[in-house]
C-alpha cells in the first residue's frame, strides 16, 4: 500500500515538473511573437516616416521648381507692363497675358516659341519700325562699299586727261576726244554716250564701263 502511495506521489510530481515546463515555454513563445510585432510595427513606422521624409522633399523641389519669374514686356501689345509667372513659359504666353499684339505689331519678328528668363524684357516692335531698321542696317552695310568704290571709279565728267589715260584702252588721244566731246556736247548723261566718239567701240567701253561714272 505505501509502495503505491509513492508511485502515485511520483507520478504527480513529475505531471507538475512537465505542466511548469511547459508554461514557462508557452510564455518564452508569446513574448518572441511579441518582440517580432514590435520590430515589425518599428520597421513600419520609420517606412512611413521615410515616405513622409521623401514627400517633404518632393514638395520642396516642387517649390524651388515654381519659383516666381518676372518679364517686362513693353512696345507694340495692347497692356504693357510687368508679368510674373511660375515654372515654364514661353513668349507667346508673355503676349497673350498683355493682351495680346496691337494691330501694327510686327507678328512675324516675334519668336513666340522661345522659352523666357527671369528678368528679361520683351519689346515687340511694330511693322514701321522693323522696316526702318532694316533700312538702317542696309544703308550701314552699304555705305562704306558705296563710297569706297566711288572714289576709285573716274568720273569722266570731270576727269582730267592724266585720270582718263589711266583707263584701259585709252591713251593721250582718247582722252584728248572724251574732253572734247563733254566741251562741245556737254556732260555725257549716260556711259553708253562714250562710244560716240571715234576709237571707242563696244570693245573699249566693256573694259571701262565698271571703272567709270557719271
Amino acid at each position: 500500500m505505501k509502495k503505491d502511495t509513492r508511485i502515485i506521489i511520483g507520478i504527480c510530481i513529475v505531471l507538475v515538473i512537465a505542466a511548469g515546463f511547459l508554461f514557462v515555454r508557452q510564455q518564452r513563445h508569446a513574448g518572441s511573437f511579441t518582440d517580432e510585432f514590435v520590430s515589425a510595427g518599428g520597421q513600419e513606422a520609420l517606412l512611413e516616416s521615410g515616405t513622409n521624409t521623401a514627400q517633404d522633399s518632393a514638395g520642396q523641389k516642387d517649390e524651388e521648381t515654381a519659383v516666381e519669374c518676372a518679364v517686362y514686356i513693353s512696345g507694340a501689345v495692347k497692356h504693357p507692363g510687368l508679368y510674373r509667372y511660375h515654372g515654364t513659359a514661353r513668349v507667346s504666353d508673355a503676349i497673350e497675358a498683355a493682351g495680346g499684339f496691337k494691330k501694327n505689331a510686327d507678328r512675324e519678328a516675334v519668336n513666340l516659341a522661345r522659352i523666357l528668363a527671369d528678368g528679361e524684357q520683351i519689346c515687340v516692335l511694330t511693322k514701321k519700325q522693323t522696316a526702318g531698321n532694316k533700312k538702317d542696317s542696309g544703308k550701314e552695310n552699304s555705305t562704306p562699299d558705296t563710297k569706297e568704290q566711288s572714289a576709285n571709279l573716274i568720273n569722266i565728267n570731270k576727269a582730267s586727261a592724266e585720270e582718263l589715260m589711266s583707263l584701259p584702252g585709252i591713251g593721250q588721244a582718247k582722252a584728248s576726244l572724251i574732253i572734247d566731246y563733254r566741251t562741245e556736247q556737254g556732260n555725257f548723261s549716260k556711259k553708253e554716250d562714250l562710244m560716240n566718239i571715234s576709237g571707242i567701240k563696244e570693245g573699249v567701253y566693256n573694259k571701262i564701263k565698271d571703272l567709270i561714272s557719271l
